[in-house]
């Protein structure tokens, strides 16, 4: 009973981290689609990078956690760079088109960690497999967009780049899966400063600029400052639950970019994405029943 308990409470907080996740990548990817459209791409992505490395920093000094023993942290070194690419071509997509059809465009990439877990052992129950299709399913019909004549599904601008970048987002789970086994903290902790050593060459190479305006600082802090938490957050759950739930979970941000994307850019949702959007939160009810 006591361990049936506590296998429970895990879960619930597997969960409840996931959902912190989910939101956290929500917000900054609103934030980082939107500054995309006047912005460098990559002058935001160095500045959030820089925000998110300072934050986990602090995190580890205050909790004194010194660098552990550990070859899985490798992972998480490789863990950064595919996630910045995933970032990167997700912002791109969303500086040109619209951010409530792409990102939920990035989030199918969810179904790569899902069949990873599946295949390493992971087991589900059938209510959280029902939840799962379900969620997988509200994100396509979230991405379709109605034609002006109502009658058919057009392609939005920024398409091919909003694919790429859920194949990045799906590499990213299932690295980060791997790193966080043992130490999630420090997995975080490099995966972020690793994305430095992407991002700083390309000031030479590049010629990027860091032309951002003064009056933009804040949102792209706070951009990193929530990219950063939710990778966090989804470290710690994906260290203590199911790749195959975390992942799914988490992926659902796009519900909270569209949403913000609505109320903020006053972006058109049509019938059917509210459909998608409907059937994702009831698949995350289903997944939480477990």
């Amino acid at each position: 009973m006591i361990n049936h308990r506590k296998s429970k409470r895990i879960v619930v907080i597997s969960i409840t981290l996931s959902i912190f996740a989910c939101f956290g990548w929500g917000i900054a990817d609103f934030i980082g689609g939107l500054k995309s459209r006047s912005l460098s791409t990559l002058s935001i992505l160095m500045i959030s990078s820089i925000t998110g490395t300072i934050v986990l920093g602090l995190i580890l000094l205050l909790m004194r956690s010194p660098l552990p023993n550990d070859s899985g942290l490798m992972w998480a070194f490789l863990t950064g760079p595919v996630g910045i690419m995933a970032m990167y071509l997700l912002y791109k997509s969303m500086a040109i088109g619209t951010m409530s059809i792409l990102a939920p465009i990035s989030a199918t990439g969810v179904i790569l960690p899902v069949i990873w877990g599946i295949v390493h052992g992971d087991s589900l129950s059938g209510l959280s497999m029902v939840g799962i299709t379900i969620t997988i399913l509200g994100s396509i019909l979230a991405v379709m967009e109605r034609g002006i004549q109502g009658n058919q599904i057009i392609l939005t601008k920024g398409l091919g780049l909003s694919v790429g970048s859920a194949l990045f987002v799906g590499i990213y789970f299932i690295l980060m899966d791997v790193a966080c086994a043992n130490n999630p903290i420090w997995a975080s902790m490099i995966m972020r400063a690793s994305t430095l050593f992407v991002l700083i060459p390309l000031l030479f190479f590049v010629r990027v600029k860091i032309n951002t305006v003064r009056a933009q600082y804040p949102y792209i802090v706070l951009m990193g400052i929530m990219d950063t938490m939710a990778a966090f957050c989804f470290a710690i759950a994906t260290s203590k639950g199911m790749l195959s739930e975390v992942a799914v979970i988490s992926s659902l941000y796009p519900v909270v970019t569209v949403a913000l994307s609505a109320v903020i850019v006053k972006e058109r949702i049509h019938r059917i994405q509210y459909s998608g959007v409907f059937l994702a939160l009831t698949g995350v009810m289903l997944i939480s029943s477990f």
